[in-house]
């Protein structure tokens, strides 16, 4: 009785010793088996490649093959793996992989490599994987309640924050927050030379920035993202195309694409597309990128053109990207994310 008794002893203190860590593998073995028990594929993308995507902002980690004097790069997203093989008509299919990115700090709820599901729907848009994905989180959230042995809600309680998870989710559109919050025209300021104006105006610095994206982000880190409801997850629909390389355009919004994300207690965790199926339109996208990094010599890699040869047979489909470990940051209520990792960039640091 008294073995008994130490031995679940133990088991409660290795528990609490690794919350976050068991958190991020409950949730991660949950949406392997959602998916398995739809009948999506499982895909093992691989994480080095000799050419990328080139994407605005997205630098990857780079890496040499001393035996065959080649260089490679770390995988910054599982996407045009998959879509290669999407493109050989293998149907609905997601991935859990490592991903990496350079050029961006390590933070609260950044690390330098992370865990990122990506999952593709085949025949739908960018509305239908929002419905799926609000089931999948819902359903993942409760799944963790019971392996904690608490009854299942629908309610997240999150650093003192009740979120409600029962769908439908609250939606808005990019334009409609930057008139709400910053009084904002995004519209008419799509441009550099209008953007650059605009912040300028505001008060934001605008010294020796050549590129619309940072005059973009200092806006929307500072009078957006505070901004938004805390108490729902909140999607955001159609963004800039400059920012969307891989999205379908929308119709009747020019200079708009069909992609959302998704912000859960202000933290941005889900990024999702209507695909892109032309390849020409691909092309440029990654042209006028590469152009651009090479005038302002910024860093830049080969762009990916066997994923502009696979797009030419590609189906009408929807993807979406999500960040595991900050989905298990809201399931264990952390906000670091090294919580959540046993080995986390930061610590590796102090070696």
């Amino acid at each position: 009785m008294v073995q008994k008794k130490n031995r679940t002893q133990r088991n409660q203190q290795i528990e609490m010793k690794f919350h976050g860590q068991f958190i991020k593998e409950y949730t991660t073995q949950f949406i392997r088996n959602f998916f398995l028990k739809k009948n999506f594929h499982e895909i093992d993308a691989p994480a080095l490649l000799p050419t990328l995507p080139i994407e605005p902002n997205i630098y990857p980690l780079k890496t040499h093959w001393k035996h065959a004097n080649r260089d490679f790069f770390l995988s910054i997203s599982p996407e045009a793996s998959i879509k290669k093989l999407i493109s050989l008509n293998i149907g609905n299919c997601f991935s859990i992989s490592k991903t990496f990115r350079d050029s961006e700090s390590i933070g609260p709820s950044h690390n330098l490599e992370f865990t990122l599901l990506e999952w593709y729907e085949i025949n739908k848009n960018y509305k239908h994987i929002a419905q799926t994905t609000q089931k999948l989180i819902l359903k993942t959230h409760q799944h963790i309640q019971k392996r904690l042995n608490n009854s299942p809600t629908n309610i997240l309680q999150y650093q003192n924050i009740s979120i409600d998870l029962a769908p439908p989710w609250p939606t808005f559109t990019l334009k409609q927050l930057f008139k709400k919050y910053a009084n904002i025209d995004l519209a008419k300021n799509l441009t550099f030379s209008q953007i650059k104006k605009t912040a300028h105006k505001k008060g934001y610095n605008t010294k020796n920035i050549k590129k619309w994206e940072p005059l973009y982000d200092q806006i929307l880190l500072n009078e957006i993202e505070p901004n938004l409801p805390k108490n729902k997850p909140i999607f955001i629909f159609d963004y800039p195309t400059r920012l969307s390389p891989f999205c379908v355009p929308c119709k009747n919004h020019p200079g708009f694409s069909q992609r959302f994300e998704l912000y859960i207690a202000g933290i941005e965790l889900a990024n999702a597309y209507s695909e892109l199926t032309s390849a020409k339109m691909l092309e440029n996208n990654f042209k006028k990128e590469l152009a651009f990094r090479q005038k302002h010599k910024l860093p830049t890699h080969p762009y990916d053109k066997e994923l502009i040869t696979s797009v030419k047979n590609f189906p009408k489909c929807t993807g979406i990207a999500l960040g595991i470990e900050r989905l298990a940051m809201l399931f264990a209520n952390t906000t670091q994310i090294s919580d959540v990792l046993y080995f986390p960039t930061k610590k590796l640091l102090s070696q």
